[in-house]
């Protein structure tokens, strides 16, 4: 009888920055080709989500460690930053940089992690080089591409951006996702494929559960934060022709819309089943637009580098109108919605399989060489 002891499951961290959630998605995306490749791997994200986020894109539970390392943008609501808050946010972390770096070497040596993903917090690239472990880096951007465009106007980021640029560092493989910018501070870059999330329905299914009439266009507005005051309401309200999808926690009262809480449909079914989303450029919403091809009405936000390489996609591929941010509060969205309308239906031909990719570039430094992968019961 063979008595050797059961292999363990090798115990991987995925660190997941709470500014947007595209990078949220993205990973429990990466996450779920993981879990669906190979039955010897446990996941403990780490993050400040809020967990409804995990439960309704993955169909079971994470274990989940509720720690924030990153800054990223301090917000006014869904398009408005506050970058001189952004900057004392990001120097009391630098101060704490110690400290916080030696609970997150405690974190990896008490759990076992014997490998780290991040999308895209840096510093914890630093604690699993002191720990000797795999780094891998998953995103589109690094954060100090993104700071470092404030510097010109305000000398104060720029010791923050060398530091964080000495943190990824320690980042031994960076996968970097299509529409990207300037990612060399890791010193190893791999492209892979967009990571986006395929609907699980058609479209004519989708509208069919929502009760939407075939001779009314419909449109996704696709913000985590919009107030519109009465006056706005009543203008989209007199959108003829015209179906407004939402979900919480945006709070609209105008009578031609549907809050997608009350159906049990996925958002990249929301997105397939539109004729149009209303939103500003993020990469979760424009990746899900791009593989599904649906056109894009998008407004500004701010100064933010990540914004222009964004709209230079959506306009190369997709149906695309900009609607200023003053007439998104007004309620003004007729004119676009007429000019979105007006222009041909794209079908973009987009190599959406990034996620199987990143699995299995995670895998390749977690499994030993021959292990055999796991392949789901269909």
């Amino acid at each position: 009888m063979n008595m050797e002891p059961r292999q363990k499951k090798k115990r991987l961290a995925y660190y997941i920055t709470d500014h947007g959630l595209g990078h949220a998605v993205r990973s429990l995306e990466v996450i779920y080709s993981l879990l669906m490749q190979t039955h010897e791997l446990e996941v403990i994200v780490v993050s400040t989500l809020p967990e409804f986020i995990v439960r309704s894109n993955l169909q079971f539970s994470l274990a989940m460690r509720r720690k924030r390392l990153d800054i990223g943008l301090v917000q006014k609501d869904s398009i408005r930053f506050d970058l001189p808050a952004t900057l004392e946010a990001l120097r009391s972390l630098y101060d704490h940089k110690e400290v916080l770096l030696a609970e997150e070497i405690e974190f990896l040596q008490t759990e076992n992690i014997q490998a780290i993903v991040c999308d895209i917090p840096f510093l914890p690239f630093a604690a699993a080089s002191r720990c000797g472990i795999p780094a891998i880096g998953i995103g589109n951007f690094t954060w100090d591409w993104i700071y470092e465009g404030y510097a010109s106007s305000n000398a104060r980021w720029m010791p923050l951006v060398s530091w964080i640029r000495e943190c990824y560092q320690g980042c031994n493989l960076f996968l970097q996702l299509p529409m990207h910018g300037d990612c060399s501070a890791c010193p190893t870059i791999r492209s892979v494929p967009l990571v986006a999330r395929p609907a699980e329905r058609k479209p004519e299914e989708t509208r069919q559960i929502l009760g939407l009439p075939s001779e009314k266009k419909t449109y996704l507005v696709s913000f985590s934060a919009l107030e519109l005051n009465q006056e706005a309401q009543e203008r989209v309200q007199d959108i003829s022709n015209a179906v407004f999808l939402h979900k919480s926690p945006l709070n609209f009262r105008f009578n031609n819309r549907i809050c997608l809480d009350n159906f049990d449909i996925s958002y990249s079914d929301a997105v397939a089943a539109a004729d149009g989303v209303i939103t500003k450029p993020g990469y979760g919403i424009v990746a899900d637009c791009l593989v599904h091809g649906v056109p894009v009405i998008y407004t500004d936000r701010g100064s933010f580098p990540e914004y222009s390489i964004l709209v230079k996609e959506m306009e190369k591929h997709l149906g695309s109108v900009y609607l200023s941010s003053e007439n998104l509060y007004a309620g003004r969205w007729e004119s676009a919605v007429r000019q979105l309308e007006s222009q041909p239906l794209r079908n973009p031909a987009i190599v959406n399989n990034g996620a199987q990719i990143c699995a299995e570039e995670i895998l390749n430094l977690l499994l030993p060489m021959g292990a055999p992968p796991h392949i789901p019961s269909q």
